[in-house]
């Protein structure tokens, strides 16, 4: 948990506070001077970005980031070494815990915000914390910097993306930028409401896609903006390949490996396809393939139409080696205690989740049923003693992955809650 401490200075008129998250100190905009409603919120009337709830967001990249460097990085020369960029950087405060953090000498670090305010206080913490030889620090719109990068021939290894709001408008020159035979692409949406099919123009327009409210509209999202990303690289002949796909505390969060070739990126489209759902009883039809179109009916006729949607990724979301060692990782860099629980449950149940897209929300099911519902776990192992497959999943802790029907479950809740 992120401690806010004691100490304060000012800078150029910047009213600072020394701030602990991790294992790393740096001075940020003080909100006891900066916050002046009781109801506002902090983020947003600092005259720097800075959200002290994301400390769980930037956990993940550095859990991330380690898990890379020991898996797919792999320097040609000796002497050579990695390079992350945080396009929008704020205070700079995973960039700093990067270098901190991390403490591997091969790492460089660039820390880039369009912001002068920001340039300011990330110059300060460079002084403060005394790594300004491992630093870089730019003043760029983050889609300028990605192009200059890119004429100057200094490719980064890892880009981070994480904006304040939709990241769709940074992507493309992102994934132009970045290496294009492994490189780690990390990006974080918090304008969720699109994507979990609140706002549908705002869906299509952003990200191509047909969303609409549904009982799995968590997964739905990823899944959208994982086909987003992946349509972006395939015009530049490079294909993503999801390491990881989490929606948590209101954000949603990708480690995407990307690859080079018309070969590579035409096998993204293999994964790409579209879901249908029953509004009535919430039973889901998914196929693979543009061309082919989900049913239209349900199973059961009376109920009539499905709601489409669509295009969407439907292959694999956790790469199983990757998030191992993601898990490895958490003792290591002393992730704390909360975060690291909630870290280790989402990345526990998704390596036993099955592969399938999309689940069940057993409480939905219960309430159009009128009737309680049994415990989750018994309902998993019941289904697999009937020979199904079943599985938990952290985008709804009542959700279940399941090869089951709905019409199989309803049966079963019915006599599990008459037994």
């Amino acid at each position: 948990m992120v401690e806010f401490l004691r100490e304060t200075v000012v800078v150029d008129n910047l009213h600072l506070r020394k701030i602990r998250e991790g294992k790393t100190e740096i001075f940020v905009p003080d909100p006891f001077y900066y916050v002046k409603k009781k109801n506002e919120y902090m983020p947003t009337s600092l005259p720097v970005f800075y959200n002290p709830v994301m400390e769980v967001n930037r956990d993940l990249s550095l859990l991330a980031i380690k898990a890379y460097m020991d898996l797919y990085w792999q320097p040609k020369k000796e002497d050579e070494r990695i390079l992350y960029i945080e396009a929008l950087a704020g205070t700079g405060i995973r960039g700093f815990r990067v270098l901190n953090e991390i403490k591997n000498p091969k790492v460089k670090v660039l820390l880039n915000d369009i912001n002068k305010l920001s340039i300011k206080i990330m110059k300060f913490n460079a002084s403060y914390l005394k790594i300004e030889s491992d630093l870089t620090i730019t003043n760029y719109d983050a889609n300028y910097l990605f192009l200059r990068l890119r004429n100057t021939g200094m490719i980064p290894d890892i880009i981070e993306i994480d904006p304040y709001g939709s990241p769709a408008r940074f992507i493309f020159n992102a994934v132009r930028c970045i290496k294009g035979k492994g490189g780690l692409l990390l990006v974080t949406a918090t304008d969720t409401a699109p994507l979990v099919g609140k706002f549908i123009e705002a869906a299509m327009r952003k990200y191509g896609c047909f969303l609409v409210k549904s009982p799995f509209s968590k997964e739905m999202a990823v899944r959208a903006l994982i086909y987003f990303i992946g349509r972006e690289a395939s015009i530049l002949a490079r294909r993503i390949v999801p390491l990881f796909a989490i929606f948590s505390h209101h954000f949603i969060k990708l480690a995407l490996l990307v690859l080079r070739g018309r070969k590579e990126a035409d096998k993204f489209w293999k994964e790409i396809g579209w879901v249908s759902f029953c509004n009535i009883c919430t039973q889901f039809y998914f196929s693979k393939g543009l061309q082919n179109r989900p049913r239209e009916l349900c199973e059961m006729e009376e109920h009539g139409l499905t709601e489409i949607i669509g295009p969407l990724w439907l292959g694999r979301i956790f790469e199983e080696e990757f998030s191992r060692e993601m898990l490895k990782k958490i003792d290591e860099l002393s992730v704390n205690p909360r975060n690291a629980k909630l870290i280790k449950r989402i990345f526990e149940w998704e390596l036993e989740a099955i592969d399938i897209p999309f689940f069940y929300d057993l409480q939905e099911i219960a309430r159009r049923l009128r009737m309680s519902i049994p415990s989750i776990n018994s309902v998993i192992n019941s289904l697999k003693s009937k020979g199904y497959k079943a599985s938990r999943t952290h985008f709804n802790p009542r959700g279940i992955k399941t090869n089951a029907k709905v019409r199989d479950i309803v049966i079963l809740l019915k006599h599990m809650v008459n037994q």
